[in-house]
């Protein structure tokens, strides 16, 4: 009996200190429910009232900190496995000039604030030479890309999305929504304007943190030659 009256003082020691009741079950080994019939009949003054809240703000913030911390070093490790698979890979492949040529055309046309790889363009040549890199060093397949038309209105009757997917040889079902640009002009005034095809490989975080990478050895391989 010695020993509960104890542990109820102590409780009541702790809280009036500001300690959380999970804090307190830590220091006071009792059920969670006998816990709460103690403190139900000690309330706070206004004065730890305050003093509880400052040490959960408290809490709130060391937990914030640590969180951030354990989330920055994993995304370190994360990329430093991105740069150790980026340039295994560039080391491989820097004797081929495809290699070389679809990290720069990445870096001039290619998307750079979001979380994923894509790349846009018109010239069906600069695409197709896009989809041969990510075939040829990345191991992606042109079926499991997905691919979006940008075109103007007044180019919208000529179904160019026949054109696109004939060059790509891909079918309907890897062309999302085509996008159609709003502009002042009624008539074509280009007539081998195709629009602009936009490149994209889903859940590709990772291959847009190696792009980065590969950029940056892109730099010093053309500085040694």
């Amino acid at each position: 009996m010695k020993a509960l009256v104890h542990e109820k003082e102590r409780a009541i020691e702790l809280r009036k200190k500001g300690y959380s009741y999970n804090e307190i079950l830590k220091e006071v080994k009792v059920a969670k429910s006998s816990l709460s019939l103690w403190l139900k009949d000690s309330p706070l003054t206004a004065d730890e009232k305050i003093s509880l809240k400052k040490r959960k703000l408290g809490n709130i913030t060391r937990g914030r900190i640590r969180a951030g911390a354990t989330h920055r070093k994993n995304r370190l490790i994360r990329e430093r496995g991105y740069y150790d698979e980026a340039k295994a890979l560039f080391n491989k492949h820097g004797n081929k000039p495809l290699f070389h040529i679809g990290i720069t055309l990445y870096w001039a046309e290619g998307a750079k604030r979001n979380n994923q790889f894509l790349f846009i363009n018109s010239d069906p040549e600069m695409i197709l030479c896009m989809v041969e890199w990510l075939e040829s060093f990345l191991g992606y397949s042109r079926m499991e890309l997905r691919y979006r038309l940008y075109i103007h209105k007044p180019y919208a009757h000529e179904n160019l999305e026949n054109f696109w997917m004939k060059l790509l040889q891909v079918t309907d079902e890897q062309f999302t929504k085509t996008i159609y640009k709003p502009t002042s002009l009624g008539i074509k005034k280009r007539p081998n304007y195709k629009g602009c095809l936009r490149i994209e490989v889903r859940k590709s975080r990772d291959l847009l943190c190696k792009m980065k990478f590969w950029q940056s050895m892109q730099v010093e391989y053309s500085r040694k030659q």
